[in-house]
């Protein structure tokens, strides 16, 4: 991991709520296209953090976009944050470090499988900000869940 890495900035309190009231998770990878499903298992935890079906559902769907996009076309790691507070439940996922290889699209790429995740990501959730910069890119995803978070049982 680069040491001059911009930080990943989430307005938690003025966005999300109050942030003693919020439950929060961080997960690193590298940004290979092996681990996406690895982020995908923060299903496990929006379970324990109550969410609905369709709200975890959304939310590891989301997941899943934004990690695939960071794992084709990113840096070296991925980190992926989870939020959850009153009003909403804030989805961030960034890479950094040293450029990968940009992918290349082949014949062989279904038009169907490809170049639609960010659109997705944008018709699920509420509002979604997206950041570029010499060191990485992160992508901040914001779903709307009910007022108050759960406790975890």
């Amino acid at each position: 991991m680069s040491s001059h890495t911009a930080p990943l900035v989430l307005p938690e309190s003025t966005v999300l709520g109050a942030p003693h009231c919020s439950q929060k998770a961080q997960f690193t990878l590298p940004a290979q296209k092996a681990l996406v499903g690895c982020l995908r298992a923060a299903a496990d935890l929006l379970t324990r953090w109550r969410l609905s079906d369709d709200e975890r559902d959304a939310a590891v769907l989301v997941v899943g976009e934004l990690a695939a996009n960071a794992a084709a076309h990113g840096r070296s790691e991925m980190s992926l944050r989870l939020i959850l507070a009153p009003g909403g439940l804030c989805i961030a996922l960034s890479d950094r470090g040293e450029p990968s290889r940009s992918h290349e699209p082949s014949a062989a790429d279904d038009p169907d499988e490809h170049g639609r995740g960010l659109d997705i990501v944008h018709a699920i959730a509420e509002r979604v900000d997206l950041r570029h910069d010499g060191h990485g890119a992160s992508v901040v995803a914001w779903l709307a869940v009910p007022a108050a978070p759960r406790r975890a049982a």
